[in-house]
């Protein structure tokens, strides 16, 4: 076995493998951007690929596994005993603080504790099937539809209401309002204070990120950004919404439940490791 970087001539085999693995984790990144980058690792047996783990900080001190992958002919300890180092030292060599992963599945859980890593948080899945809501503040903040100009200041709530695990850099937040069916700020004195995207698709819809700014938080600025995307979604003929949040976030969730969402059962473990 041998672990070597990624190349572009490997995105087709590692499409397959995530394709066909029941050992991954959902792809949640540009990953085919970055074969040939320091912390994009293959895991070849006799000259072919069987495990992948790519991992990327995304303007922020902490990175992310946004990819990994192994086939049932590779251990899981013996992959991330060979995986793991060349990974970690490029991340080193990049300043990154931590390395976060988002255990889908719990394939991978047990054998990251054996590497020094530990649990950050649980993230649930919540949903909600009716129309009923709360009523929407009438002078809490005014709502519209995000521009591209709007990029500095999501940033810049995202890096005030969050911690580095969950920031954006500009790119990527340039690139999630490209693809974001929905995508609303608030605005309070003129100035975006907090903002609410998603995406639509079929019958359901997804809410990626709800957040607002900790001095204006606890105002209803909040609760008149979610009323406005759910009723953006049900004018579209969306029927279904789901969004994610972390188990211990009892404000998020109170707000949520104000909605009617409720817990699907599903939940995914992330683990964090200091570098």
């Amino acid at each position: 076995m041998r672990v070597r970087t990624a190349l572009p001539k490997d995105r087709a085999t590692i499409e397959d493998l995530c394709q066909h693995s029941s050992r991954t984790t959902a792809r949640l990144w540009w990953w085919e951007e970055h074969p040939g980058a320091e912390t994009f690792v293959v895991t070849e047996m006799s000259g072919i690929v069987r495990g992948v783990l790519f991992a990327w900080a995304d303007g922020s001190p902490i990175a992310w596994t946004r990819l990994a992958a192994l086939d049932d002919l590779m251990s899981i300890a013996d992959w991330l005993a060979l995986s793991l180092p060349p990974v970690i030292a490029g991340l080193r060599r990049q300043h990154a603080r931590g390395l976060a992963w988002l255990d889908h599945g719990g394939w991978a859980g047990p054998h990251l504790e054996e590497h020094g890593f530990v649990p950050l948080t649980q993230v649930i899945t919540l949903v909600k099937r009716h129309r009923r809501m709360p009523p929407c503040p009438s002078d809490a903040a005014t709502v519209r539809p995000a521009t591209r100009a709007d990029v500095p200041a999501t940033i810049a709530i995202d890096q005030a209401a969050f911690s580095p695990h969950w920031w954006h850099s500009t790119e990527a937040m340039f690139r999630k309002m490209t693809a974001a069916t929905h995508f609303l700020v608030a605005l309070r004195g003129g100035a975006v204070v907090g903002y609410v995207e998603g995406t639509a698709q079929g019958p359901r819809a997804h809410i990626n990120r709800l957040a607002v700014l900790p001095a204006h938080q606890n105002q209803g600025v909040g609760t008149t950004l979610l009323h406005h995307i759910l009723t953006a979604f049900w004018r579209d003929g969306i029927r279904t919404t789901t969004l994610n949040t972390q188990s211990d976030n009892e404000h998020a969730r109170n707000l949520y439940r104000r909605f009617g969402f409720q817990p699907t059962g599903d939940s995914t473990l992330a683990w964090e490791l200091t570098l």
